[in-house]
């Protein structure tokens, strides 16, 4: 496939995402899947192009700023012009009008593009590729490395893998990697993870697809190693979602105890199931969260896990997508939610249990904030202290830049017996 075809297919599906609010690797794999005439190196090829878009998205916002139609053509315009540096010329045999690939260039578009060729001064949210409605709340979070994490919250990440300790070991999956031609290392912090230093994996490779090994971020992996305590017997993931953490707590409690996997979403919940069959767990149970079930399991946990919905920054190496149309509205709305489920999710917890508050979010307002917030609201609770392999602190708290990892926070608060 040529890379004019190539181009168009982006253009479609930047179209299909800003009249939609699909994350775009799920719209991305429903293109492809709807369209399997696709091969799988071109989808790869096209997958390199639209998240290099995404990878300079505000300075493609700053330049389209007066277009009012067709973004996605405009946004692959810039793209060209001022990243891959392609001239007019070149530009125009892309566009070029025939089968599969983009209709040719309006004299509009012509001089669009002849202006982008001159020096452009961006503002510095364009240059760094953050939201400039963002930049009070980034320059908190960071008040002296703002630029420094920015430009590593706009590369690529790494991959990590969890291992499934129930069914291999870290040392016997690792060899595995490296006996297939991967470079891979221990994670610095998560005690049964490893890095793919080259390469890639899917899920369908047979580490995966055995439930040897899930892919995870050490992040994710170090939430679910708060959670442990000794002898617990009863935990419950408030927000598992498609359930990565149930299955690295399921694993922590060698299938002892049980375990409560909740969510709204009975799609997830569904998908959760397939998985943790795959993985050999016999002691997690799905349910959807109710308040008549809250009720009933009132104090019933040792621990339990409130990942909450967040604004997803810490995670936007991956998903560059999530800050084009992440809005104020969108933060306060999230805010609320995850006050509503931290209130409910300390139902649960036993007197000397623990509730832990998680988020894939840089921001204070998500993080620190809303803990101090609870714990005005119940003083029943107090601030635990985060011990894990090579971290300890108040809280959990890991950024690109300074840990290497996706952005992550966690705390640890604990229900006194008092």
């Amino acid at each position: 496939m040529q890379l004019s075809a190539h181009v168009q297919i982006t253009i479609s599906m930047l179209d299909l995402f800003f009249e939609s609010r699909i994350p775009f690797d799920v719209l991305m794999s429903k293109f492809f899947k709807n369209n399997k005439w696709i091969g799988a190196s071109d989808r790869r090829e096209i997958a390199e192009l639209s998240y290099a878009v995404f990878r300079n998205f505000e300075k493609l916002r700053f330049l389209t700023s007066h277009i009012s139609a067709n973004f996605g053509r405009f946004y692959v315009l810039a793209f060209l012009t001022i990243e891959r540096k392609l001239s007019s010329e070149k530009i125009s045999e892309i566009f070029n009008g025939k089968r599969y690939a983009p209709v040719a260039l309006t004299n509009f578009e012509h001089e669009f593009i002849d202006t982008l060729q001159k020096e452009v001064a961006f503002p510095s949210n364009a240059l760094l590729n953050y939201p400039g409605w963002m930049t009070p709340l980034l320059q908190r979070a960071f008040p002296h490395d703002l630029t420094n994490e920015m430009l590593a919250l706009n590369a690529r990440a790494p991959l990590d893998l969890r291992v499934n300790t129930l069914k291999s070991s870290r040392e016997v999956v690792k060899k595995m990697l490296a006996d297939s031609g991967f470079q891979v290392e221990d994670c610095r912090y998560s005690l049964n993870g490893l890095r793919l230093l080259e390469g890639r994996i899917g899920r369908n490779h047979n580490i995966i697809r055995k439930g040897l090994a899930e892919i995870q971020d050490q992040g994710s992996q170090l939430a679910a190693e708060m959670c442990a305590i000794p002898c617990a017997e009863t935990l419950v993931d408030f927000c598992a979602g498609a359930g990565g953490k149930t299955l690295a707590i399921a694993a922590s409690m060698r299938n002892r105890g049980r375990i409560f996997a909740l969510d709204k979403d009975e799609n997830r919940l569904q998908k959760a199931r397939l998985r943790f069959k795959r993985a050999g767990l016999g002691n997690v149970f799905c349910h959807g969260i109710t308040s008549k079930w809250i009720k009933r399991h009132r104090e019933c946990a040792d621990v339990v896990l409130a990942d909450v919905p967040c604004s997803g920054t810490g995670s936007w190496r991956r998903n560059p997508d999530m800050r084009a149309k992440f809005t104020p509205k969108d933060l306060d709305e999230l805010l609320i939610v995850q006050e509503e489920i931290l209130e409910s999710a300390q139902r649960l917890v036993k007197k000397g249990g623990k509730l832990i508050y998680a988020t894939c979010s840089i921001l204070e307002e998500e993080n620190q904030d809303q803990v101090k917030k609870f714990l005005k609201k119940f003083p029943k609770f107090k601030l635990g202290f985060v011990r894990l392999q090579n971290y300890c602190g108040e809280f959990l708290q890991l950024t690109p830049y300074r840990n290497q990892t996706d952005g992550f926070f966690g705390a640890i608060l604990e229900f006194t017996n008092d």
